[in-house]
């Protein structure tokens, strides 16, 4: 097996509308495979996604461009606006032409979200450059209209076909998109930070614990992942027991979304090994909730929730919920004892599995399961080295 050392990098052009920052979800898997790049990185990113000094790459280049108007993006023209800024996306690459002849790129890296893959695809093919694809979300796009659908589905099975790459987030991905747009592509999974603290053990809990701590930690931008919190939060109270929620959320959120419950505590976000240290002295449960809702089951099948790689370094147990065909559920049933998990949307089944949970020999097995399993999915080293195998120079 090839080492870090001797995989010849090419000069890379990262080319998105997902920037490449430190926080959560695709940003936060992108800076990490991205962090220790060897090679000479370019990162071109929308001005209005531009990230804060300390969550960037350090000693990166970092470059700016214009996508389209924020304002009409979240206004009555939103489906319109978007057909027309997926229209002009590969004629945009004519901009990059200076850029690309100055950094002279031996290779073009792009996630598939947004507009600029579209782009990125353009310019790889006007410079006989290779293409590296990543999907960590299904893309459709359900507000446009047939025709506009079903030129999306033409041009990303062009592009998919093309790429010389084709990184997917979970096997399932893989699979599903095999059949839709025939290509075969590569597991890669997301990964821990190259900083993110190890620990050889669970941590240690007294026994008599019985009011427990739940923590989810993560963005809630679904009513399914709201409705699962607010439910859990009704079912601790049997117990006792609370739930800390970790997220970026106005007071106006959570009133509206009636996250005000006595039993519930909403705290900031804090940087990953911070927020691991943190879980491991408070925290009994880490929660992943998966929505059931229908028109969220294509990401919820194909996508994998990257928090996993940082609830696993805790060494905690894990409840999951979510539906049986959620990628989540699915990896924990391949994965026998790495979490309680709930795949049905029934409250008593998941006041079962809390209850479950009140076992302190039982959350030890868990904890010491997922801590185990998430070395050997997660692990930063391993998930970069198969990401500079997948992008090497011949």
């Amino acid at each position: 097996m090839q080492t870090v050392s001797d995989t010849r990098l090419p000069r890379l052009l990262y080319l998105s509308d997902v920037p490449v920052e430190a926080t959560v979800g695709g940003a936060a898997l992108l800076y990490r495979l991205l962090q220790n790049y060897p090679d000479p990185l370019k990162i071109l990113e929308p001005y209005r996604l531009q990230p804060p000094l300390e969550k960037r790459l350090p000693h990166i280049d970092y470059t700016t461009f214009y996508v389209g108007s924020d304002r009409l993006l979240h206004s009555r023209f939103t489906s319109l606006y978007q057909a027309y800024l997926l229209l002009i996306a590969r004629s945009r690459s004519q901009q990059f032409h200076q850029l690309i002849q100055s950094f002279q790129p031996e290779a073009i890296l792009t996630v598939v979200a947004g507009f600029s893959w579209l782009t990125a695809a353009a310019l790889a093919q006007q410079f006989q450059l290779p293409l590296h694809l990543i999907v960590h979300d299904d893309y459709q796009d359900e507000n446009l209209g047939w025709g506009m659908q079903n030129w999306l589905k033409h041009h990303l099975t062009k592009t998919y076909q093309y790429a010389t790459s084709r990184l997917c987030i979970s096997p399932y991905m893989v699979e599903c998109y095999e059949q839709r747009y025939g290509a075969i592509g590569t597991v890669l999974y997301p990964c821990q930070a190259a900083d993110s603290s190890q620990f050889p053990h669970v941590p240690d809990r007294p026994p008599s614990r019985t009011s427990l701590v739940f923590v989810y930690a993560g963005s809630i931008n679904s009513q399914g992942y709201l409705a699962a919190l607010i439910t859990l939060a009704s079912v601790l109270k049997n117990w006792n027991s609370q739930l800390i929620i970790y997220s970026q959320i106005s007071e106006d959120f959570i009133e509206r979304n009636g996250l005000n419950q006595s039993n519930i505590t909403i705290r900031a976000l804090l940087p990953v090994n911070q927020l691991i240290l943190t879980l491991r002295h408070e925290a009994d449960v880490l929660f992943v909730p998966m929505s059931f809702a229908e028109r969220d089951r294509s990401n919820m099948e194909l996508s994998f929730p990257s928090k996993l790689t940082d609830y696993t370094a805790v060494g905690l147990p894990l409840l999951i919920w979510g539906p049986a065909y959620c990628s989540a559920a699915r990896w924990a049933t391949e994965n026998p004892g790495v979490a309680e998990v709930v795949m049905a949307e029934d409250r008593e089944k998941l006041t079962i599995a809390v209850e479950n949970l009140t076992d302190p020999a039982h959350r030890l097995r868990l904890g010491g399961q997922a801590l185990h399993q998430g070395r050997a999915y997660f692990s930063h080293a391993a998930i970069t080295q198969l990401f500079y195998q997948s992008i090497a120079k011949s």
